[in-house]
C-alpha cells in the first residue's frame, strides 16, 4: 500500500512540475484544411452557396433553408485537370449562382511563365436533384461588376480594351459550358453587343462603380498616360472627378504626409466617397475611406498581417463588411465586427452580417471568437434558435475551451497591448510567448488565431505582444517601431513576459518563445539576451543575420528602401544591424533553440537558417534543426502543419521538463 501511494504521490507531482507534459490534441488532429471559405444567401433566403475544400480540390457548395440538405453542385477536380480556386461567388436572382474560378496553366520552364487563366460559370440550382446542375459559361473575356437585385437572371459584365464597355448580359441566353459555337449557336449567345452596352469609357477601365440598383456611378481607367476617376453620365464618362500620373502612383508620401497615392477600389456609402487601398504602400493592408471631391481622408479597417487582394461589400447597403486577403498563397476572407461584445473578459465575440433576403426576414451571419473558428448561422425572423450552416474548421466546433486576457503595460512612455490565452483552470501552466511576424505594420488580435489555440489546447498558456511597430491600436504606437528592429521592440516583449510571468497561474520557471519570420528572429534573441527568464526558443523561417535580409535578392527597389528607412542601412549601420543579428550572438547562447526553415522561402532565405545551424555547431550549443525541402516561409498546408508543430511540441515538451 505505501509503494501504492508513493507511485501515486510521484505522479502528482510529476503533472504539478510539467502540466503541459501530456500532448492533449496532437498537431495531426488539429491541422486540418480549411472547410469553409466562404458563403452566400440567396435573394429569396431559401438558399446559401458555400465555397468548400475538399481533400484535393474546391467544391461550390448549396445548403438548402427548408430541409437542411447539402448537395455539391461543381467539383473542380471534375471539371479541370489544372490547379484551380474559386475566386468569388455570387447570386444572380434566385435561381442562378455565378462563380468565377481561377486555373493555373504551366508553361515550359523557365520559358514561359505560369499564368493564371479566369472562367466564369453560371449554374441553375433549382434543377433535378437527382440530375448535374445546368452549368452555362461567359467565354468573352471580362469580369462581372453587378448582380442586379432588381433584374433576376441578368447581371453586368465588364471588357476592357482601348474602349472599354459594361454589357448588360441574359443567363439564359449563354452558351452551356463545353458547348461548341457554330453558325446557329454564337458565342455567348452574341449578346456583347451595341445593343446590350449600359457604360463606356475611352481608356482600359481598372475598376467599375455602381449605384445598389446596378446605374452606372464612376469609372476607374487609363487613358493617355494617365489614371482618372471620372463619373459615368447617360453611359458615358465626363470630366475626371482625380487624375493621377504615373509619377505620381509611385511617388512615396512626403515626410508628415498621413497616406500615401489612395485609389479608389469600391463606392462607398456617403456620398462622394470611396473605399481604397494605398498604392505607395510595401504592403495592402489599410482601407480608406477617401472623398476626392473634399479632399477627406480616414482609416476604416487595418488587416492584422495579410495582404488585401479586395474587399467585400454589402450588397443591399454597400458597407465595408471585410476583406479578402492572401495567407499562405490561399485568398482568405476576414470578416469586420460590426460590435466587439466581451463577455466575463474572458471571450471576445465577433459576429458580422454577411447578408440578407431581398425582405430582410432571412439572416446569414459569421461567427468567431477566440476559442471558436469562423462559423455561418441562418437567422430566421420568428425562429427562436439559428441554423448553423458552415464552419471553417468543423472539426474543432466546440472543441476547444479557453481564457484569454487583454492588458497594457508601459515600456519607455508608450503603452504595450498584450493578449494571454490559457486554458481554463488553475493552473500553473507553461509559457510560450508567440511574437508575430512583420514586424511593422502587423498585430495580433483578440479573435481566432490558429497557432495560439493549437498551443492552448495542449495546455499551454500562450502570449502575444503588441509591441511597438503593430498596427491596429494607435499611430503612435506603430511609428515608434521605426529602426527598433533588434532594440525597444524586444524590450516590449520582454517586459510583458515578465508581467505576465508573474501571475499566480503560470509557471514562471516554464517559458519558453516560438516565433515566424520576425517572430523567429525575436525568439532567439529572447534566449540569447534574457535566458533567466526564458527556457528555450523556437525559429521557424526566422531572420538570424540583420543585414543578410535587408540585403535579399528577394525584395524590391521600392521594399529595399522602406527596409532602410524602417529597419536599417547596411551601408550607415552595419555594425549596429551586426550586433542585434543573432548568428553573432551565438556564443552567448545556454539555452536550447530549434530552427526550422524551408528550401524554398523567398521571404528569409534559408541562409539564414544554414548560418546559425554553424555557428551554434562552432561553439557546441544545445540546439535542433531541421529543414523542409517542399516548405516555402513558414507551414502552408496541413502537411507541414502537422510535421512542424508536432516537433516543437516535442522540442518544447523536453525542454520544459
Amino acid at each position: 500500500m505505501k509503494i501504492v501511494c508513493q507511485l501515486i504521490q510521484l505522479a502528482l507531482l510529476s503533472f504539478i512540475v510539467n502540466v503541459g507534459s501530456a500532448v492533449a490534441m496532437p498537431a495531426e488532429t488539429y491541422f486540418k484544411p480549411v472547410e469553409t471559405m466562404t458563403a452566400q444567401i440567396s435573394p429569396d433566403g431559401k438558399f446559401v452557396a458555400s465555397v468548400a475544400q475538399g481533400d484535393e480540390s474546391q467544391k461550390l457548395v448549396i445548403w438548402n433553408s427548408v430541409d437542411g440538405s447539402k448537395r455539391t453542385l461543381i467539383d473542380l477536380k471534375a471539371l479541370t485537370p489544372r490547379d484551380a480556386s474559386i475566386r468569388f461567388i455570387r447570386w444572380i436572382g434566385p435561381r442562378y449562382i455565378v462563380a468565377q474560378f481561377m486555373e493555373l496553366k504551366k508553361g515550359v520552364k523557365n520559358l514561359l511563365d505560369t499564368k493564371p487563366a479566369y472562367r466564369l460559370l453560371v449554374l441553375d440550382v433549382l434543377g433535378s436533384k437527382s440530375l448535374p446542375p445546368k452549368v452555362f459559361e461567359v467565354k468573352t473575356s471580362g469580369w462581372l461588376v453587378h448582380a442586379l437585385p432588381d433584374e433576376p437572371g441578368y447581371f453586368l459584365y465588364a471588357k476592357s480594351g482601348i474602349y472599354s464597355k459594361v454589357y448588360k448580359i441574359d443567363v439564359s441566353k449563354l452558351n452551356l459550358l463545353n458547348q461548341k459555337a457554330s453558325k446557329l449557336v454564337r458565342k455567348d449567345g452574341g449578346q456583347f453587343t451595341a445593343q446590350n452596352e449600359v457604360a463606356s469609357v475611352k481608356g482600359f477601365a481598372a475598376r467599375w462603380f455602381f449605384d445598389l440598383s446596378g446605374q452606372p456611378e464612376s469609372a476607374l481607367y487609363f487613358d493617355e498616360g494617365k489614371l482618372h476617376l471620372s463619373r459615368i453620365a447617360d453611359g458615358i464618362s465626363s470630366t475626371p472627378i482625380k487624375s493621377w500620373t504615373k509619377e505620381e502612383l509611385e511617388e512615396k508620401p512626403s515626410t508628415g504626409e498621413k497616406y500615401g497615392v489612395l485609389i479608389p477600389v469600391s463606392i462607398s456609402p456617403e456620398d462622394g466617397a470611396y473605399f481604397c487601398l494605398d498604392t505607395t504602400a510595401e504592403k495592402d493592408r489599410t482601407v480608406y475611406q477617401c472623398n476626392f471631391s473634399t479632399g477627406e481622408e480616414s482609416v476604416v479597417y487595418r488587416s492584422d498581417s495579410y495582404d488585401i487582394v479586395d474587399l467585400i461589400i454589402d450588397e443591399s447597403t454597400g458597407a465595408l463588411i471585410g476583406v479578402k486577403v492572401v495567407r499562405d498563397g490561399k485568398l482568405e476572407y476576414q470578416y469586420i465586427d460590426e460590435s466587439i461584445q466581451v463577455n466575463d473578459g474572458m471571450t471576445s465575440l465577433l459576429e458580422t452580417t454577411v447578408g440578407a433576403s431581398i425582405d430582410n426576414t432571412v439572416k446569414l451571419y459569421f461567427s468567431e471568437t477566440h476559442d471558436q473558428p469562423g462559423r455561418y448561422f441562418i437567422r430566421k425572423q420568428g425562429q427562436k434558435s439559428d441554423q448553423l450552416v458552415a464552419s471553417k474548421f468543423p472539426h474543432l466546433d466546440g472543441r476547444l475551451e479557453s481564457r484569454q486576457f487583454h492588458d497594457w503595460i508601459q515600456v519607455e512612455g508608450i503603452d504595450i497591448p498584450y493578449v494571454l490565452n490559457m486554458p481554463k483552470g488553475n493552473g500553473p501552466y507553461p509559457l510560450i510567448v508567440m511574437p508575430h511576424g512583420g514586424p511593422l505594420g502587423i498585430f495580433d488580435h483578440q479573435y481566432f488565431d490558429y497557432y495560439t489555440q493549437f498551443f492552448v489546447a495542449n495546455k499551454y498558456a500562450v502570449l502575444r505582444v503588441n509591441y511597438r511597430g503593430s498596427s491596429g491600436y494607435s499611430a503612435e504606437l506603430e511609428e515608434a517601431g521605426i529602426q527598433q528592429w533588434g532594440n525597444l521592440m524586444l524590450e516590449d516583449i520582454y517586459q510583458a513576459t515578465k508581467v505576465v510571468g508573474a501571475r499566480k497561474d503560470i509557471a514562471s520557471s516554464q517559458i519558453c518563445a516560438a516565433g515566424v519570420s520576425y517572430g523567429g528572429y525575436a525568439a532567439l534573441m529572447m534566449a540569447i539576451k534574457h535566458q533567466q527568464l526564458f527556457r528555450c526558443a523556437v525559429s521557424i523561417a526566422g531572420v538570424t543575420d540583420v543585414n543578410l535580409y535587408l540585403n535579399s535578392p528577394y525584395t524590391s527597389e521600392a521594399q529595399t528602401k522602406w527596409l532602410q528607412e524602417n529597419v536599417g542601412d547596411t551601408v550607415k549601420n552595419y555594425d549596429l544591424l551586426k550586433d542585434i543579428s543573432p548568428v553573432y550572438l551565438a556564443q552567448e547562447l545556454s539555452r536550447p533553440v530549434f530552427i526550422i526553415h524551408g528550401e524554398k522561402d523567398e521571404v528569409v532565405d534559408i541562409e539564414h537558417m544554414h548560418r546559425m545551424h554553424m555557428m551554434l555547431s562552432k561553439f557546441n550549443k544545445d540546439y535542433e534543426w531541421k529543414v523542409y525541402p517542399d516548405m516555402a516561409h513558414g507551414p502552408a498546408d496541413s502537411e507541414h502543419h502537422v510535421a512542424v508543430f508536432s516537433s516543437i511540441i516535442e522540442f518544447i515538451e523536453k525542454n520544459m521538463k
